[in-house]
């Protein structure tokens, strides 16, 4: 009978100790963190491209070539940088920028030489109806980079995550019409439905 005692008070204590260490690696990998949003346009090279911070440098082998390397004297009127780690990190970002005429064409041209990758039927995307795609890093799992146009203003956009879908509530912080028509990246999407069974 104390035998049987005892043993039970070693599995209560088990399953107290398993329980704790469970919480402590959930809270230490990201589990209980927020979106860290960034709109303070004079951190953009902490938060994006080769300068990066560490934690927003390496986004899954995903490149940011597409976005200016700096932002100093370009018209922004807008930035968001928008990092998650929930369990894995995630991004979103997008800058938007107002060029005069021959800076336009300057950068309608480096972009230009960058290109477009194939992207059509990742996470249901069908195309850009709002705005003129002039270049495309696309990957089948990890998301996008890309720069899309309309009158001598550019947006460049990332959405860079895992597991075939985005935990960034990404409505909720770009406007939809930076977006690819049709994108969807919410956990029950069709197109991680068709790799996850």
């Amino acid at each position: 009978m104390k035998k049987s005692k005892n043993m039970f008070k070693y599995i209560v204590i088990l399953a107290i100790i398993l329980i704790v260490a469970f919480i402590c690696i959930f809270i230490f990998r990201g589990g209980l963190n927020r979106e860290e949003a960034i709109t303070d346009l004079n951190k953009y090279q902490e938060v994006i491209g080769v300068k990066a911070n560490n934690k927003y440098k390496d986004k899954w082998g995903m490149s940011e070539e597409i976005f200016p390397k700096s932002v100093k004297d370009l018209d922004v009127k807008d930035f968001k940088m928008v990092y998650l780690d929930a369990w894995d990190n995630q991004y979103l970002s997008y800058l938007v920028v107002d060029y005069s005429k021959d800076e336009y064409e300057n950068e309608v041209e480096r972009l230009n030489k960058y290109g477009i990758e194939d992207y059509i039927g990742y996470y249901g995307v069908t195309g850009f109806t709002n705005y003129k795609l002039l270049a495309m890093e696309s990957d089948s799992y990890q998301g996008f980079v890309y720069a899309i146009t309309d009158n001598r203003r550019i947006i460049y956009v990332e959405m860079i995550f895992c597991n075939y879908f985005m935990d960034i509530k990404y409505n909720e912080h770009i406007p939809n019409e930076y977006l690819p028509d049709n994108f969807d990246a919410t956990i029950n999407n069709s197109y991680r439905k068709k790799f996850i069974k």
